[in-house]
C-alpha cells in the first residue's frame, strides 16, 4: 500500500503534493479574505507554532527509523528552512518587513528546493512513512506559511526590503558557520548546516568552484537571489 505513494521528484504523488501546497494557500485565501489585519496575524503566529511543532516531531521521529543514519547533532534547527521556521513566527508575532521579505523569499524558494532537490536518504520515500510525512509534509506546510505573508495581505514585496533581508541572511550564514565549525570540534564531526562547509548539493559545487572558500562562496549565491526577488516585486505589481 505504502509503494503506490512514493515521493520522487517530479513523480505523480511529488506533483499532488505540490498541488496540495497550492490548494491549501487558496483555501486560507478565501478563508481569511474579509477578515481584519489582527486576526490573520494572531491565525499566522498559531500557524508558525504548529509548524515548529511539526518540526519537532519530525526531527525527534527520524531517531525511530532504522534505515535513517539517525544523529541527534545533525538535527538542530540549523538549516536555512529551520530558521525560516523560527523567522516566521517573530515576523507573524512583530509583522516585521524585512522578516517578512526574508520568509517569503528565501524561506518559500528553500523549502521549494527542499522539494526538488531532497537528499540526506529523502530522495525516494514512501509519503505514508515517518520520513515521508515529516520531511514532505513539514516543508509543504513552510511553503505555505511563507506564500502566505504575501496572499493575505501582511507584506508587500518592496525593495526596500531587498538589503536588509541580504543583511539578515548573511549574519545567519556566519553565525551558522561557526557553530558548524564548534560542533565539528566537539560532537559531529560532519555537522554542515547550510552547506557552509562543504558544498554537497550539485548547483552549489558550482559556485564553490568559482569561490573555493567555506561559507564565503555562498554569497556568490546572492546575484540569484536579488532577481529572484526583483521577479517577484514586479511580479506582484504586475497581477495585484
Amino acid at each position: 500500500m505504502k509503494d503506490k505513494y512514493i515521493v520522487r521528484t517530479g513523480n505523480k504523488t511529488w506533483w499532488a503534493l505540490i498541488l496540495s501546497v497550492i490548494l491549501l494557500i487558496i483555501i486560507m485565501k478565501n478563508i481569511f479574505k474579509n477578515s481584519s489585519l489582527e486576526t490573520i496575524r494572531v491565525f499566522m503566529i498559531c500557524f508558525s507554532v504548529f509548524n515548529l511543532i511539526y518540526l519537532f516531531i519530525y526531527k525527534t521521529s527520524l531517531g525511530k527509523v532504522k534505515s535513517y543514519n539517525y544523529n541527534w547533532a545533525n538535527e538542530l534547527p540549523f538549516y536555512l528552512c529551520n530558521i525560516g521556521s523560527i523567522t516566521s513566527l517573530f515576523a507573524s508575532i512583530t509583522l516585521n518587513p524585512t522578516l517578512m521579505a526574508f520568509c517569503f523569499v528565501e524561506g518559500t524558494f528553500g523549502a521549494l528546493l527542499a522539494y526538488l532537490m531532497p537528499d540526506g536518504g529523502f530522495e525516494e520515500v514512501s509519503f505514508f512513512s515517518i520520513m515521508g510525512l515529516g520531511f514532505y509534509g513539514y516543508h509543504g506546510l513552510l511553503m505555505v506559511i511563507n506564500m502566505l505573508y504575501v496572499v493575505l495581505g501582511l507584506y508587500v514585496p518592496s525593495f526596500s526590503e531587498l538589503v536588509p533581508m541580504l543583511v539578515y541572511n548573511s549574519l545567519i550564514l556566519i553565525i551558522v558557520h561557526f557553530i558548524n565549525l564548534a560542533l565539528r570540534k566537539t560532537i559531529h564531526f560532519q555537522a554542515n548546516y547550510i552547506y557552509t562547509i562543504e558544498a554537497t548539493n550539485p548547483i552549489l559545487k558550482k559556485f564553490y568552484n568559482l569561490l573555493p572558500i567555506k561559507c564565503l562562496y555562498l554569497f556568490l549565491t546572492y546575484p540569484l537571489v536579488v532577481v529572484l526577488y526583483a521577479v517577484l516585486v514586479f511580479s506582484y505589481r504586475l497581477f495585484v
